[in-house]
């Protein structure tokens, strides 16, 4: 786990548990194989993806079920911007210094975050710890509050 993540959830009392792909019992290739592995459903193996409008001054992270599209209409419209579009390996290395493969929405700064309001129905999601192979489990609610992410209605 990136250690930014781990002083955040520490620092605010966070219950958290960590998966680490590796020790899993069997070889995890996609976030389907974690849902299998620990027998969830795949809505609440999330990803974060790093957006940015067009001209680069806005962006925001987005938390969304792992099998679902995004939509970015509605996160620009949210953001007042016109579009939106993924941002590139450099810009998340140099911004969150986050594999592509281990996004975290925990430990952005003032960066916006928006959570997919379908996860608020679970007890418990799983998010990208900051670097690849290793998962966050955590309560929806905690995520919104430790992140003050809005909510975006699916």
């Amino acid at each position: 786990m990136h250690d930014r993540i781990r002083r955040c959830l520490e620092e605010t009392r966070t219950p958290y548990q960590v998966h680490v792909h590796k020790d899993l019992l069997m070889p995890i290739r996609s976030p389907h194989d974690v849902a299998q592995a620990l027998g969830y459903e795949i809505r609440r193996i999330t990803k974060t993806l790093l957006l940015e409008a067009k001209d680069r001054e806005q962006r925001c992270l987005i938390v969304a079920p792992s099998n679902q599209r995004i939509d970015l209409h509605q996160i620009a419209a949210q953001m007042g911007c016109k579009r939106l579009q993924l941002a590139d390996r450099t810009t998340l290395l140099e911004l969150l210094d986050y594999p592509p493969n281990g996004i975290s929405p925990i430990g952005a700064g003032s960066m916006s975050v928006f959570i997919d309001g379908s996860l608020m129905a679970f007890p418990t999601i799983l998010i990208g710890a900051g670097e690849a192979g290793v998962e966050i489990e955590l309560s929806p609610r905690a995520l919104q509050a430790i992140t003050a992410a809005k909510l975006v209605l699916p």
